[in-house]
């Protein structure tokens, strides 16, 4: 299990996911005292709420068997980016636990936009498929609108303090350790490791199995979503005795070893890639420019560019969510002259107009 982008990170090439990177504004606003907090996170996807209107007229839509009503890209950007209430907000102005409003929208624009659609809800427990049609212009999209705009002209700031303990109702933090056991049950029943599990429903303070799932999808990029919330800070490399044995049987130092086992969270595979590829100085050089000086990362992301052009997106054929097959439709070039294919395993195909209606990803690509 070759990790591509971590060699070529460490052997000093840039980042080549780094077109996805961009970062959100998170305004958090008390109902009481009116005092803001902004705070901004970087990410590299979207994930885009949709609205479920059943099809109640026959004229709603041209599927005569749709069980949902289309909505439109610009419907799901208002509900991604609209304001939500958070009770039990524990104000560290108030003092006391109060109603927060909180909306998150861009901070900058990335290069490349990638937009995960929800499309999936608990029925009875099981995660089923939601089919609602999502209407994605072919054209040009502005997300100016979509656009943070940070501290305004007489807004006061809260106080700095723990975002978490601030942000968890207060419920949750009275018995940070009470979590709802059948929920976590539900949760890896859907093939989810324990840790996050245990992690989304704290974070959403025992609100059921959706609100717990839909927090894992949005936080699945988090450096920090394996580690439990009390694990204590690391105090050196830890890692398996036995991946340590198996490692040095194949010729490598124990001091070798273990530090390539601590790069790479423990994991064996990735360590034996290390270990054959690279001599154990790369440290001492793979993140400085050949001035010495350390390497600044590189970013695409943009504050002021926010026109896209959807070039492509990854759909699922089929019912269920635990079976189907995926298929990618691809744009060639970016306004009037532009060619559309379809990838459908070895099959690839030219297309005059796509449907996007059912993607579950889409790719926008910013127009500078």
């Amino acid at each position: 299990q070759v990790n591509i982008v971590e060699r070529t990170v460490a052997g000093g090439a840039n980042d080549p996911t780094s077109v996805f990177d961009f970062s959100t504004e998170e305004r958090l606003q008390c109902s009481e005292c009116l005092r803001v907090r902004y705070k901004t996170q970087k990410v590299s996807s979207a994930s885009l709420p949709v609205i479920k209107r059943p099809v109640t007229n026959a004229s709603d839509t041209l599927d005569s068997q749709a069980q949902f009503a289309p909505v439109s890209l610009k419907e799901c950007l208002d509900l991604m980016t609209s304001d939500e209430t958070v009770d039990g907000y524990n104000c560290p102005q108030c003092k006391k636990p109060t109603t927060a409003i909180k909306s998150t929208k861009f901070a900058t624009f990335p290069k490349v936009l990638a937009m995960q659609v929800r499309r999936f809800e608990l029925v009875n427990w099981v995660p089923q498929k939601l089919d609602v049609p999502v209407q994605v212009p072919l054209d040009q999209i502005d997300l100016e609108p979509y656009k943070g705009r940070g501290i305004q002209p007489g807004e006061e700031l809260l106080p700095e303090t723990d975002d978490a303990a601030d942000a968890a109702p207060a419920s949750a933090q009275a018995d940070e350790q009470a979590v709802d056991e059948e929920v976590v049950s539900q949760l890896e029943s859907m093939g989810f490791p324990r840790v996050r599990c245990i992690k989304a429903v704290k974070k959403t303070g025992n609100c059921g199995a959706e609100a717990a799932m839909n927090w894992i999808f949005e936080h699945m990029d988090d450096a920090d979503i394996d580690v439990p919330d009390d694990a204590p800070a690391p105090s050196g490399p830890s890692v398996d005795p036995e991946a340590v044995e198996q490692l040095m049987a194949m010729g490598f130092s124990k001091e070798r070893v273990e530090k390539e086992l601590a790069k790479t969270g423990g994991d064996p595979n990735r360590a034996l890639d290390r270990l054959l590829n690279f001599d154990g100085t790369e440290d001492d050089v793979a993140m400085t420019s050949p001035e010495g000086s350390a390497a600044v990362a590189t970013s695409d992301d943009s504050e002021s560019a926010s026109v896209f052009e959807l070039t492509g997106f990854v759909s699922h054929k089929g019912s269920s969510v635990h079976c189907g097959h995926y298929i990618a439709n691809v744009r060639q070039g970016l306004g009037a002259d532009t060619q559309w294919f379809l990838f459908n395993d070895a099959k690839v195909v030219a297309q005059e107009s796509p449907d996007s209606e059912q993607a579950y990803i889409y790719f926008f690509t910013r127009n500078d």
